[in-house]
């Protein structure tokens, strides 16, 4: 356990002195009792302000290009654990599915096997598509101690989606969970 325990702290180290000399390529987000460190994708830049407002400090979006909600883009949506939120992580995933997915018709939900990094971190992924509105996503869930996050990859095309699956994953990769007492 303390081996554990001190691996981990190495690796949050070295995780804030990666992503801190990287400037606009990552860096520490948090809350109230959850933070996080997470790196851009490569070939990709972090944005902490554009959606600020929205309650998201985590976009990302290709280095040379400026974000726009309608063209490919990466977001992390934290959601606080607290009075009246669901308990379970499946219970969480199932509540935005049916406030955000379901809601229309001719949208499709797919299941993707689960994806772990390492160091226990596990994520579980979909695949939505809106074929009326032309939107395709990936998304990852994770559950932290005092928080539920979504990862969304949001892309106009099967094609482009599975063109930059490769850097969803990256960005999964470079997470490091964060409890703040």
């Amino acid at each position: 356990m303390a081996k554990k325990a001190a691996l981990a702290i190495t690796l949050v180290a070295f995780g804030v002195l990666r992503v801190f000399a990287q400037g606009d390529e990552g860096g520490l987000i948090e809350g109230n009792k959850w933070a996080f460190l997470v790196s851009a994708p490569t070939g990709w830049v972090w944005d902490a302000r554009t959606l600020r407002i929205q309650g998201i400090s985590g976009l990302f979006y290709k280095a040379g290009t400026e974000y726009s909600p309608s063209k490919l883009n990466i977001y992390i949506s934290p959601t606080s654990k607290g009075p009246g939120e669901p308990v379970a992580l499946s219970d969480f995933i199932q509540a935005d599915e049916a406030t955000f997915m379901k809601s229309n018709p001719g949208t499709i939900i797919k299941d993707i096997a689960p994806y772990s990094p390492g160091l226990d971190y596990r994520f579980i992924l979909r695949d939505f598509d809106d074929q009326n509105e032309n939107y395709y996503q990936s998304l990852a869930y994770y559950e932290g101690e005092d928080a539920f996050f979504i990862f969304v990859l949001s892309c106009r095309s099967p094609a482009e989606r599975e063109d930059e699956r490769a850097s969803f994953l990256e960005l999964l990769d470079s997470f490091v969970y964060i409890r703040k007492e």
